[in-house]
């Protein structure tokens, strides 16, 4: 397909304009998230060094985060110089319609949507995964980290007076399975070992089912049920381990098929599918729906009133999104249903107005 002279134009202009409105966000994004790790390493020794890397990790998440409004802003600021330039009136008189317009940078995002999602959301989320391991090292104090290595999952894990190691061989569900804690004093020395086939870890009081307990070498004892007070109950752990958004798209297909360490809710995983897969046709959306507003509004008002036009349509959307994305988590709504009703409702809110666009 060849690509005629006024669609390079066209196209050229509105990347330039994406690209202008990406670094101003990502501006702003990485100034209001320094400030946020300045904070949370004040204590710490090159705390600006680490800042400056915790940021340079986690911006490019927080920018796909928010893309969708970066395009809708984008193709505002678009038809603003447009409209400004009067290049509207000669793109008409050369008999290129409104809705031509349109279509050529709807089509350009889709293409860039599809970009984004195999190409820049994978590379956000394998920084997005060394923000957090960089992050969990630098935890205050070192009182409580996380990893998972080979040999399963380790804690460690600082309580009252006792430094408790915790390793287990599976997170699944509610549950921790085979779990061997060691318990030391602050000058480490050792006070007991238990080992459980499994824990419940609903809160911070953990319910350790058929454990055996070692303690200043008397015979073991023997508990059909144990509490363990520790730190982390099953909404941290999971916080700190399933993070979709640290995993790329490829592993998760793989986390969809296979048991792993950490057992991933497949409605979770399927979710955030199919939240991936309506990413292109998000963005293309955001993209036609700001130009059916700019094309039916006064072209001669002043940018003012055209970003105020952005904000209100982005909150709007976010709540509508934020909505049916909490539905979905919850189960009320299905993982599909969740994610593409709301495209579905602003698609035929968005047809409405393409009705007579091109007298405009």
């Amino acid at each position: 397909m060849i690509i005629k002279t006024y669609q390079k134009y066209i196209i050229r202009n509105y990347l330039m304009c994406l690209a202008t409105i990406l670094l101003v966000f990502f501006a702003l994004t990485f100034i209001l998230n320094i400030f946020e790790e300045i904070s949370f390493l004040k204590d710490k020794n090159n705390s600006f060094y680490y800042s400056i890397i915790l940021t340079l990790l986690n911006t490019p998440y927080l920018i796909y985060e928010i893309s969708p409004f970066i395009f809708l802003i984008s193709a505002q600021y678009f038809y603003i110089n447009i409209f400004e330039n009067d290049e509207i009136d000669s793109f008409k008189k050369f008999g290129l319609s409104n809705f031509k317009i349109m279509s050529i940078i709807s089509i350009s995002t889709f293409i860039l949507g599809i970009f984004v999602i195999t190409v820049f959301y994978n590379f956000s989320a394998e920084l997005k995964h060394f923000y957090y391991d960089l992050k969990n090292k630098l935890s205050e104090e070192n009182k409580y980290l996380a990893a998972v290595t080979n040999n399963g999952l380790w804690l460690k894990d600082e309580n009252n007076d006792n430094i408790n190691f915790i390793n287990a061989e599976k997170l699944s569900d509610n549950y921790l399975e085979n779990i061997s804690i060691t318990v030391f004093t602050k000058d480490f020395e050792l006070i007991k070992n238990i080992e459980s086939e499994k824990a419940n870890i609903t809160n911070f009081v953990w319910i350790m089912e058929n454990a055996v307990v070692y303690q200043d070498n008397l015979p073991k004892k023997n508990h059909e049920k144990l509490n363990f007070k520790t730190n982390f109950d099953k909404e941290k752990l999971y916080s700190l381990f399933s993070n979709l958004y640290s995993i790329s798209i490829w592993n998760l297909f793989n986390y969809s098929k296979d048991k792993n360490l950490i057992n991933f809710s497949s409605k979770q995983i399927v979710f955030h599918l199919n939240k991936l897969y309506s990413y292109p046709f998000y963005v293309a959306l955001m993209t036609l729906l700001s130009s059916v507003v700019m094309l039916n509004l006064d072209r001669k008002r002043n940018r003012i009133f055209f970003i105020t036009v952005a904000v209100l349509i982005s909150v709007s959307i976010y709540f509508i999104r934020f909505i049916f994305d909490t539905l979905g988590e919850t189960k009320d709504l299905s993982s599909f249903m969740s994610i593409w009703l709301p495209i579905i409702f602003l698609t035929i809110i968005t047809s409405f107005g393409l009705v007579r666009i091109n007298e405009k």
